[in-house]
């Protein structure tokens, strides 16, 4: 009934057709417009399709891995989220263990694990309980990881109310400099901010997942739509003119991506010049960020993770940050199967 095609680009326009406009739980992450921007020689693809009598009723974004020997069918390495993409009309009990069961029964012959990152219920327009019991169903064990976001339909107008009081003593300290937040306007504005998340991740000894140029395709052509860039600055000389005086300076800056399906904003590496602590722009612009989110009426307001290992560290003073900003709590699941070892235990016994 349900059977499995391997991606291959003439399937490009039938997918993001899918993903964007009838799926529960796709986003324009998991579209081919967005992965293309990777080139072809980053990744070895190896998504597939899920039909059910000619209908597509399910993707799955993925690459292909080589790792200890083993072959690994992994979620997508080029977004955020991968797993299984659902159709509307198949989003059932029986429909979605059929899925799983087709999915699975092609990655056996081909891979020796599986590991899906499923999209977080904050993007979905279905929460992701009956998919995640249906890979539990089918032998798939799961980690979790923390992340944070603001509700911000329970933020009152005053987003301030729910931060502590060091945030509120900095946002004051900023507004007493003359600080100012508003949109990245233009390619070298986006090279600025690229510079100084380069300057942040470098006492990491980390880069940036995207060049700058990828950051401005994503701005101008690939997801106009679906990213915003937003900025603190300081003028000394006029600040009451803002660009018009020629001198201002990027204190900090951010991307964030807009879900517009679940009215969803989630920042994406939001950075500060750490010469200018004594501001705390990085705390401007978050809140900042907060407001201007409220404003334009989203729901939700998401942080990302705050764990590393998969989910077996936490950092605590990155949660410890999010959380004086009022957070609340969230789980984002990534579900493993290796077919290797269950053919090891069956031997055994």
């Amino acid at each position: 009934m349900f059977r499995v095609e391997p991606y291959t680009s003439e399937y490009e326009q039938e997918w993001d057709r899918f993903v964007l406009c009838e799926s529960v739980n796709g986003t324009f992450l998991q579209s081919r417009n967005f992965l293309n921007y990777h080139p072809k020689e980053r990744f070895c693809d190896a998504s597939f399709l899920v039909y059910c009598k000619g209908k597509l009723a399910a993707v799955c974004p993925a690459c292909r891995i080589e790792e200890g020997g083993k072959r690994i069918l992994y979620s997508h390495r080029g977004s955020t989220f991968g797993g299984i993409v659902i159709g509307q009309d198949f989003y059932t009990a029986q429909k979605v263990l059929q899925i799983v069961q087709a999915a699975d029964s092609y990655c056996q012959k081909e891979y020796d694990r599986v590991v899906l990152k499923n999209t977080a219920n904050l993007f979905c327009a279905e929460k992701g309980e009956l998919l995640e019991y249906m890979l539990g169903y089918c032998g798939y064990r799961s980690y979790a990881e923390l992340s944070t976001y603001i509700d911000l339909e329970q933020t009152e107008a005053d987003v301030t109310r729910g931060f502590d009081r060091n945030k509120k003593r900095n946002i004051a300290k900023c507004e007493e400099h003359g600080l100012y937040f508003r949109e990245l306007e233009g390619a070298e504005e986006i090279r600025d901010f690229h510079a100084l998340l380069t300057i942040n991740l470098s006492k990491y000894g980390v880069t940036p997942v995207h060049t700058a140029e990828e950051l401005i395709e994503f701005y101008t052509e690939r997801i106009p739509d679906n990213v915003k860039f937003y900025g603190v600055f300081d003028n000394e000389t006029g600040r009451e003119t803002g660009k018009e005086t020629g001198k201002e300076k990027m204190l900090a800056a951010g991307m964030l991506f807009s879900f517009q399906k679940t009215k969803t904003l989630h920042a994406q590496n939001l950075s500060a010049d750490y010469r200018f602590t004594q501001f705390s722009p990085v705390t401007y612009l978050y809140y900042k960020v907060i407001a201007c989110a409220k404003a334009q009426g989203y729901q939700y307001l998401s942080w990302g993770i705050s764990t590393e290992q998969e989910g077996t560290q936490l950092n605590m003073g990155l949660i410890r940050n999010k959380e004086s900003y009022g957070s609340r709590y969230d789980l984002n699941r990534t579900f493993i199967k290796d077919y290797a070892k269950a053919k090891t235990d069956v031997s055994a016994d």
